[in-house]
Parts: structure tokens; sequence; C-alpha cells
């Protein structure tokens, strides 16, 4: 008998940490990093200037998203890219696209040229990684951090976030006023 007591109680155990289990995981957090300052990035596509500074943007909500121009979902992503620049533009919004990639900038700049992307791409180097906590930032291509019109990091996105979400955050960026959290809670029974 003793050892079905003791099967039970493992079982009975193991159900009382099934709904912390269940919860969804949020993604990790933004780096540590209140400010980013001016990040440079060597210009991808001809019709912006050589260099782009973050800081030519400042005062306006910035999206820098980290992409990769061969990439088949990032390449069919360039349009809705493309939709927020356009819809929020007027309202002090602007989308930075990044590339962190070891392959030579002509070679790149040739993949970006194609995408028709109506926002700067540049090339990242060790400094702009360093100052988004170093590769380990990035966690999945694209990865997005929204920053507010003080340049503050506010919110990282891993992969593609929800369109309707990420419309919603970057209309409360623009008015100034905090994002909703992303906490899921358990769902009641």
């Amino acid at each position: 008998m003793k050892p079905a007591r003791l099967m039970l109680g493992l079982l009975l155990g193991a159900l009382a940490f099934m709904p912390a289990a269940c919860k969804r995981v949020k993604p990790p957090p933004p780096p540590a990093s209140p400010r980013l300052g001016n990040l440079i990035l060597k210009n991808l596509a001809d019709e912006f200037p050589d260099q782009i500074q973050t800081a030519a943007y400042a005062g306006r909500v910035q999206l820098l998203v980290f992409l990769s121009p061969d990439d088949t979902p990032c390449r069919a992503a360039i349009a809705d890219w493309n939709s927020l620049q356009q819809d929020y533009a007027p309202r002090g919004f602007t989308i930075v696209g990044v590339v962190a990639d070891s392959r030579p900038a002509s070679q790149l700049a040739q993949l970006t040229q194609r995408l028709e992307a109506g926002f700067p791409i540049g090339l990242a180097d060790e400094t702009t990684l360093a100052a988004l906590g170093n590769p380990d930032a990035i966690h999945a291509i694209p990865t997005s951090f929204l920053l507010d019109r003080d340049g503050a990091l506010t919110r990282a996105y891993y992969g593609f976030p929800p369109w309707p979400l990420l419309r919603d955050d970057i209309a409360a960026a623009l008015e100034g006023l905090p994002l909703p959290s992303l906490a899921v809670e358990a769902e009641e029974e």
C-alpha cells in the first residue's frame, strides 16, 4: 500500500503545479538600456545618405527592425512595415531597418535595394549591437525595438509581433502613454 500512496502523492503534487506551467511565457525583457543614444549605421540603400544616424530622428518614435534582406518572411513583411511608416510618419514615427550580417556590404546592399523599403536600412556593427546588449539582444529575425521620443527602449519584439499589438504600441508611444503590460494571466477555470 505504501508505494500506491507514494505514487498518488507524487501525482497530486504534480497536478498542483500544472496551472503555473500552463501560463504563456512572455518574451525576455528588453535589454537594460534607458536611452540608446545615436546609432550610426552604414547605409545599404541608394535613396538615403551614406550613414544612417538614429539621432537624425530624435524626438520621433522609432522602430528599429533587425531583418535579413534575403529572408522570405522579412521580404514579405516589407509591405506591412511600409504601411506602418506611411500611417504613422505624419505623427512623428519612423522605422529604421538594421541588418546584422557578416557578408560583404556590397552584397547586402544589392539584396536590400531589391526590398523596396520605404525606410532606411543600414548595416549594424559591433557598436550597434553593444548598445542593444550585444548579439544576445537579437533572439530572432526579425527582432524589433520600439524607442519612445526620448530614445528610451520601451519594448522588444522577437519574431513577428501581432500587427494590431504593434500598431497599439506605436500609437501609445506617439501619445507618450505607457505601453500596456504583455503579462498573460492564467485562465480561470
